[in-house]
């Protein structure tokens, strides 16, 4: 774990000292209901899984966690928006009590968690990132990264004495809603947040009279707790540049004792609640971030097999071989290239099946077999080779995306009914129709094989 300490007590409180700040505790909220996790929604299939793990398939990797809950949200009144920052490490940061070195300079964001309190029986909310972001820096002059709008999320009881608080996990897999963020800005760390910190907005668009706000969080040094200083939520713990995940609470790397509220469109001041270090709640939100680190935060579960590059014993069907490590070529030359990442654990619940280089905008099945077919060679079958059989599972159809890739949405080991110690073999099914090879207008991707844990 990070380790805190009156030196990054100092550090924070300097960096702070620039920002002309207002007073927002008229704003502060206690919450009075319990906090309800509601699962994951899928955009790219409107569907919603209930909370089974805490990364719900995202990921692999947390990359972002500002989890250290602090009982309070903010109460946003109609047309505002919230702006918070924190920090993605580049590989040039640091190893220090308010940092950590990071796994690569540019991290693929699939997910992430938005956290709420309403008085709106359905609510409506806007999630914004940008790349850079100095906080309190006027956000409205940015063009954000990623903007979603999420519809109809569950809210409360419709009065101010019927508030509903929500924890929610977006997954934005297969879908055009993944966006790149490079780390530390610019992938230079420079040990400023002016030049290293990234933002992020939350604004309830249906607000009306009555709207809510985000969920405060960020503890780094046990004020709020009345420990001595150190005893807090860590900087930057429950991210995978720590090995841990997002069960373990903490303050999130970079983040500051400030934010930024706009309103209608322009910067309505930059805001805390009295200051931190004088017993009053630090003025960040929870948010946490998904995706993959690359480096030694991520890496591939289970082990190719069955590749359609005519190394095998059983040759594609027309002459159609691949060189990318997938499956037989398809009409686009390339073969579907089937990969799994997050981990084997059945109790984690987060493998995730992907697959990149099939037909743009078809349908695939992702399946799964006990065995490995003719020992590992698969047989002809349709354009490609099946790899993959015996009391096979259907586990989920999903379209690829225009640029031909699709990940499963859905927990694999449930699905699959595995246990403990279970071999098990898996592979894409996709369709084909329009500048098939052979003419069998479907084709499939390489096998995986995946022993299951515990």
């Amino acid at each position: 774990m990070l380790r805190s300490s009156l030196f990054a007590a100092s550090a924070v409180l300097l960096s702070t000292a620039a920002f002309a700040q207002n007073d927002a505790s008229s704003k502060l909220r206690p919450v009075t209901s319990p906090v309800k996790n509601a699962g994951t929604y899928h955009v790219a299939t409107g569907a919603w899984t209930r909370a089974k793990a805490p990364t719900a398939n995202l990921g692999p990797d947390t990359i972002y966690n500002n989890t250290c809950d602090l009982g309070f949200y903010l109460g946003l009144t109609s047309l505002e928006t919230m702006v918070d920052s924190g920090r993605l490490p580049s590989t040039s940061s640091v190893d220090s009590p308010n940092s950590v070195p990071g796994t690569a300079d540019a991290y693929t964001v699939n997910g992430f968690q938005v956290s709420y309190c309403a008085v709106n029986p359905l609510v409506d909310i806007d999630v914004a990132h940008f790349e850079c972001y100095a906080p309190c820096s006027d956000a409205t002059l940015l063009v954000p990264t990623s903007t979603i709008s999420l519809a109809g999320l569950p809210g409360g009881g419709g009065s101010s004495s019927a508030i509903g608080c929500w924890i929610i996990d977006i997954d934005l897999q297969g879908t055009t809603d993944e966006f790149a963020m490079q780390g530390d800005c610019d992938q230079l760390y420079d040990a400023a947040v002016a030049t290293d910190n990234f933002g992020w907005s939350h604004y309830e668009t249906n607000g009306g009279a009555t709207p809510g706000g985000p969920l405060m969080a960020g503890d780094p040094f046990g004020v709020l707790a009345a420990g001595p200083l150190g005893t807090g939520c860590p900087f930057g713990d429950g991210t995978v540049f720590v090995g841990q995940d997002v069960t373990t609470a903490a303050t999130g790397l970079g983040t500051e004792d400030v934010f930024e509220v706009d309103i209608n469109g322009a910067i309505g001041g930059c805001f805390f609640f009295g200051g931190y270090l004088s017993g009053n709640p630090y003025s960040s939100f929870r948010h946490v971030l998904y995706g993959d680190a690359g480096g030694s935060g991520g890496g591939n579960v289970g082990t190719s097999y069955c590749i359609g590059d005519g190394s095998g014993g059983t040759a594609c069907p027309c002459g159609n071989p691949s060189t990318n490590g997938g499956g037989c070529a398809n009409g686009s030359g390339n073969g579907a290239l089937l990969v799994g990442s997050g981990s084997n654990s059945i109790a984690s619940a987060n493998l995730v099946l992907s697959a990149t280089g099939a037909t743009a905008s078809q349908p695939g099945l992702y399946f799964q077999g006990n065995n490995a077919i003719n020992t590992g060679d698969g047989i002809q079958f349709g354009d490609g080779l099946r790899c993959a059989g015996g009391g096979v599972i259907r586990l989920q159809v999903r379209f690829a995306d225009a640029n031909g890739d699709s990940a499963t949405s859905i927990d694999v080991g449930a699905g699959g009914g595995v246990s403990a110690g279970d071999v098990k073999r898996y592979q894409l099914w996709y369709r084909d129709p329009n500048l098939t090879p052979c003419g069998g207008q479907f084709n499939l991707s390489n096998g995986l094989e995946i022993t299951w844990a515990a």
